[in-house]
């Protein structure tokens, strides 16, 4: 599993970089992976596509031809697998932070929390999200800038969304607000209170 950023290169022009996950985020999202639900082109439209519009933090890691698009979003984090083959699927894991978004917690995650215990929903989003934006942690992260398999195997799998991307545009750039506020309501009834891990 390899993180994915665009960041500053040798001439400072912006290019894909890729980093190794670390061991332990890595097995927390081998775990998520179990949670994923079937994701059809018209949920994706009308759901987490959305997403892209928005100011949620998100990373992309790529684990051979399958792309992982994690968003820190509420329950916590919603994990978007785009696969080979035009398929994709879902799931919304709930976070440990008991008051999460401003949440009301309940007793079971005041119960479960351990403060001192390492957030992989938080590592998965900005190990990435921060590399971009500093070169520091992109040193410290070990990034580099992508092989060649690594790009195309990102731009396969973007394909597809992108592909679904024109067909939002030509859909729903006329009602664009409205569209927005029922792909959240969507997104907010799938997730629920997130599955616990």
């Amino acid at each position: 599993m390899r993180y994915l950023i665009y960041a500053p290169g040798m001439d400072e022009r912006e290019i894909l970089h890729e980093a190794p996950v670390a061991d332990t985020d890595r097995n927390y999202l081998s775990i998520a992976q179990e949670a994923l639900k079937p994701l059809s082109e018209e949920q994706y439209m009308q759901g987490p596509a959305v997403l892209l519009q928005t100011f949620a933090r998100a990373s992309y890691i790529l684990d051979g031809n399958s792309l992982y698009w994690c968003i820190e979003w509420s329950p916590g984090l919603l994990v978007v697998r785009i696969g080979p083959g035009r398929q994709m699927s879902w799931a919304a894991i709930r976070s440990p932070v008991p008051e999460f978004g401003g949440r009301e917690p309940l007793q079971e995650d005041i119960d479960a929390y351990d403060d001192e215990a390492e957030n992989h929903q938080y590592n998965l989003v900005f190990s990435a999200w921060d590399a971009q934006f500093d070169e520091k942690c992109r040193n410290w992260r070990g990034f580099h800038p992508a092989d060649p398999s690594t790009a195309a195997a990102r731009d396969k799998a973007l394909q597809y969304v992108n592909e679904l991307g024109a067909q939002l545009e030509e859909r729903f750039s006329s009602t664009r607000q409205e569209w927005a506020a029922a792909c959240k309501r969507n997104i907010a009834e799938f997730a629920g209170d997130g599955i616990r891990i």
